[in-house]
């Protein structure tokens, strides 16, 4: 096969040796595996291998696609066969450096050096004399405008620093942390986080860098600590900074020293409840993870200390933080010997201000996590003591952080907690009997935690569920119908086999007689539509034909303007008209905009009905008519036959949005939403004005001339 390949390398037409080389490139990943063991490789072969490469990689005059395949493809087999290269080796990290160092093909080589950083053999970037001058190239690259450069560039330093980390020069290291720091802001979350976790590579690799780390790295990461946008992968490797921070050892870097400066950065901008809950919450996860890591007794002194700030806080702000680091603190640690924690935390329950509440809630589930034998039976015990009431709510608040903890783990944590069949046979009666009686609040919280539950227990929960889909409570078909929403996650996940068959029957509550429950169905289709579109699409547990086929015309009767949900409301010296389907219709055109964005199931749309409701949709209230013109934008590039099919129709709801008048009393508000509505109108009229054949629409080209190109609109 090599004997084949390598003509083709050489081949004088750049589309057959761009396909050459990368044939080649596979060729090596196949044969040298990095994760197995290298198998051995005829001298005379590799010989050749490297000299087609060696031509490819010097010549100038080639076009753009072949040098950068050249490039990969020598990366590659000097990360797969550096242990069969002699003196060749350093000459083609040369000639890569070179390449790095050219304007057209850098990006290529930054992808390269990130190749060779991964190789698990040795390659000696020091001593053929590459290694700092990378560094130098790869350190200038993150202040350039180009992103992929930059991201690229962080992911090849953070390779580098893994492995060659103790071999940084102090200049290269300081240069480097300069650069990084930069980019840790919340302008770009993405490049953030992947600067953060080259900084804490390093760190790591090479402990001499903790004091720059600490004097131009930590400075910005807290900042970014209290950005409300901070989330996400950025959060959870500046969790793991931290920690690299205070196993360096770095003066000032001990983990005393890092939690007064994250207390401090909330603290430190006047009053702590001037920053958004984000931000408490940001922080007390970093305030957990670096005391969990200090051990039990650390863990113990700062639960006692946030425990004065709990009883006697200087104000609302400082006494959320408390709450919420001691919810994180007790995640990752059991802290059922300090008893006076959960007595502060419950007591937090009763006070006056919400927020409060609401952070003693998250606490409450928190702590429970740490130790679920000890904190499990009393939680169950207050929920049934106070069913009815407001702290019912908080409660089964903390509950279902307790399940979704379980559930969905994330961040660094020490152990994740194991919920017993017992316990999940208390907490699914528990939440049973929570559904009738309570408000509207507390049957939300129970649908979630009913969701996280399957995921832990999938085949329990959703029998269960399922018989109670002919309950005559509304309340609780909602909530069962609701709970299927909580149970759909992103990755692949054991209750996706067990979804497949209890699908269809609890989508088929789109034709309830209560509209509460035909919601939950909408929006439960939503989702799995949005997350999870092949379990409404293939049909399953039984039936012939796709589980959407048979729900899309219950979905099109969601759409509809009912006579009997419009009440009227006599407010004495006027009337007020209530439309109780107007939440209803709005959740169902915004479903069907998810499964028009959806490659899976925009092929079982059927264009006429689907024109036909949106025609309805256009003429609706301002709410509808929003997405729906969005919606007919996306139609024309989807389906601009059924467009032009159905364009006559439209003039009329499109040509009434247009002519609307606002009131002569409207407030600011009115106005812009006003114009938001005629700017999303004129989008969708562009849209189709642009289609191929539209000139052949008499009524729309009437349309064109009469309304939209006039002088106030145009």
């Amino acid at each position: 096969l090599l004997d084949a390949v390598l003509p083709c390398v050489a081949d004088r037409y750049f589309k057959v040796s761009a396909e050459g080389l990368r044939v080649l490139e596979q060729l090596l990943m196949v044969v040298r595996p990095l994760n197995g063991a290298p198998a051995p490789l005829d001298k005379l072969p590799l010989a050749k291998l490297f000299s087609a490469l060696h031509e490819r990689l010097r010549a100038q005059d080639q076009d753009q696609e072949v040098k950068e395949a050249a490039i990969s493809t020598t990366a590659t087999a000097a990360a797969r066969c550096a242990d069969l290269l002699g003196p060749e080796l350093p000459e083609l990290l040369r000639l890569l450096l070179d390449r790095l160092r050219n304007e057209i093909t850098r990006l290529a080589s930054v992808r390269a050096f990130s190749v060779l950083a991964a190789s698990p053999l040795p390659l000696d970037l020091a001593g053929a004399g590459v290694l700092d001058p990378c560094l130098a190239e790869l350190t200038t690259f993150l202040r350039k405008a180009l992103r992929p450069l930059r991201l690229a560039a962080l992911v090849a330093l953070e390779g580098l620093s893994v492995k060659y980390g103790p071999l940084f020069s102090p200049a290269v290291v300081g240069a480097f942390m300069e650069e990084a720091a930069a980019l840790i802001c919340d302008a770009d979350l993405a490049l953030a986080a992947q600067a953060l976790q080259a900084v804490a590579k390093l760190v790591r690799a090479h402990p001499a860098a903790g004091p720059s780390a600490l004097a131009k790295a930590l400075p910005p990461a807290l900042i970014l600590l209290r950005s409300p946008l901070l989330q996400g992968s950025a959060l959870l490797q500046l969790q793991e900074l931290l920690p690299a921070l205070a196993a360096s050892g770095a003066p000032g870097a001990d983990v005393d020293s890092l939690l007064r400066e994250l207390l401090s950065t909330v603290k430190g901008v006047g009053s702590a409840s001037s920053l958004p809950r984000s931000a408490h919450v940001a922080v007390a996860q970093c305030v957990a993870v670096l005391a969990s890591m200090a051990g039990p007794a650390k863990v113990a002194a700062l639960a006692t200390s946030l425990l004065v700030d709990v009883a006697k806080p200087p104000d609302v702000g400082s006494q959320r933080l408390a709450l919420l680091c001691l919810g994180e603190l007790g995640r990752r640690a059991d802290l059922s010997k300090l008893p006076q924690v959960e007595a502060a935390i419950t007591s937090s329950l009763a006070l006056d201000s919400e927020e409060i509440k609401g952070a003693a809630s998250l606490a409450l589930g928190g702590v429970a996590c740490g130790n679920l034998s000890h904190y499990m039976p009393s939680l169950i015990r207050q929920i049934k003591a106070v069913a009815g009431s407001r702290q019912q709510y908080l409660l089964l608040t903390a509950l279902t952080e307790v399940v979704a903890t379980i559930a969905l783990p994330s961040g660094p944590q020490a152990t994740t907690p194991q919920l017993s069949p017992a316990d999940q046979a208390q907490v699914m009666a528990l939440l049973m009997d929570s559904v009738e009686g309570s408000q509207e609040e507390c049957r939300l919280v129970v649908a979630e935690c009913l969701g996280r539950l399957a995921l832990l227990y999938p085949l329990e929960v959703l029998s269960q569920l399922q018989t109670q889909l002919s309950s005559k409570s509304p309340s609780m078909r909602a909530v069962v119908v609701s709970s299927l929403k909580y149970m759909v996650v992103e990755r692949s996940h054991p209750v996706d086999v067990h979804l497949a068959s209890a699908v269809l029957p609890m989508l088929r509550t789109l034709a309830d007689s209560d509209r509460h429950v035909r919601r939950a169905a909408v929006v439960s289709l939503s989702a799995l539509a949005h997350q999870k579109a092949g379990l409404v699409v293939s049909a399953g547990g039984g039936v012939a034909t796709s589980p959407l086929q048979e729900l899309l015309p219950h979905l099109y009767a969601q759409t509809e303007i009912r006579a009997d949900m419009i009440r009227i409301v006599d407010l004495g010296p006027f009337k007020h008209k209530i439309d109780d389907g107007l939440e209803l219709r709005k959740a169902a055109f915004e479903c069907l905009d998810i499964l028009l964005d959806s490659p899976v199931c925009r092929g079982l749309l059927e264009w006429p009905t689907f024109l036909e409701r949106l025609q309805s949709g256009l003429g609706d209230h301002v709410d509808v008519k929003v997405p729906c013109h969005l919606m007919l934008a996306k139609l024309c590039s989807v389906a601009p036959g059924a467009v032009l099919n159905g364009a006559e129709k439209l003039v009329g709801p499109l040509e009434g949005t247009l002519t609307t008048k606002l009131k002569s009393d409207a407030v600011k508000q009115e106005a812009d939403r006003h114009e938001d509505m005629l700017r999303g109108v004129l989008r969708a009229v562009a849209a189709i004005a642009a289609l191929p054949g539209v000139e052949a629409c008499p009524p729309f080209q009437a349309f064109m001339r009469r309304i939209v190109l006039t002088s106030p609109i145009k």
